[in-house]
């Protein structure tokens, strides 16, 4: 299996297109998206602005609906929930479609998502030539790896980083999700140096998860914005047993 990490997404830049990505923003985005469906969330539909996620909103039935996302970490005025995982409850959200905007990590799903496709693709149908979009986070950690690890399809691991720069956190989700991957292969994992990078990284902090998170960049804001029992939310590791999947613009469960 080929295993390669990409730290931004601006990193994909000439990527082929195929094969597996596992996009993770795990403070918090991709928390909440796990969470969500987790709970029972019909489906979650990640946009780039506020203004498209009211459209989809009233496009779908905002009865429906409903509106989740943050800006500067904190909800939006008039939406439903904000970026918190612990928001989303099944009493919140059984049964309902999200419209989620973030500021890194639906960007991020985005990003992937309108990766062009290569002229001469392989023949559809082999899992070389297809397009699989998973989502990651701590929270289903072991989930995503036992699901990497049924197929040889090369994996690209997408850190939404902070705001088009390195985060921490994301990348010591993604060295996390190496290692075992690694265990589950039996040795047969060909990295690029960002994996190999991001390994060490997990090897390094991933005995003190917490602690590590509010050290990050995007903790300590979330701590400055009063928010800080997030993270203990996303530093539960494999919490929950889901493997959301990102297809035809909206993340459901297989």
């Amino acid at each position: 299996m080929k295993l390669d990490v990409f730290f931004t997404p601006t990193e994909l830049a000439g990527h082929g297109g195929l094969g597996r990505f596992v996009v993770a923003d795990v403070i918090r985005a991709t928390s909440s998206m796990v969470a969500a469906l987790n709970a029972g969330a019909r489906s979650v539909f990640p946009v780039a602005s506020v203004d498209d996620a009211a459209r989809l909103a009233q496009n779908l039935g905002r009865d429906g609906v409903l509106l989740c996302g943050e800006r500067r970490g904190l909800p939006i005025d008039g939406f439903d929930l904000g970026n918190s995982p612990g928001e989303f409850t099944a009493e919140r959200v059984a049964g309902k479609a999200l419209a989620m905007t973030t500021t890194n990590g639906t960007r991020a799903l985005l990003g992937v998502s309108d990766l062009p496709l290569p002229k001469n693709a392989p023949e559809t149908g082999k899992a070389s030539s297809e397009r699989r979009v998973l989502i990651g986070a701590f929270l289903n950690l072991d989930a995503v790896a036992r699901t990497l690890a049924t197929s040889d399809a090369p994996v690209s691991v997408v850190c939404a980083g902070k705001e088009g720069t390195f985060a921490l956190e994301d990348a010591v989700f993604a060295g996390a999700l190496a290692n075992r991957l690694l265990e589950l292969k039996d040795d047969a994992l060909e990295r690029n140096d960002a994996a190999v990078a991001a390994m060490a990284l997990a090897t390094r902090f991933g005995g003190s998860l917490l602690p590590l998170l509010r050290r990050t960049a995007a903790g300590r804001a979330i701590i400055e914005i009063g928010l800080g029992g997030d993270l203990d939310f996303c530093a539960d590791i494999d919490r929950f047993d889901v493997v959301p999947e990102f297809k035809d613009r909206k993340i459901t469960l297989p």
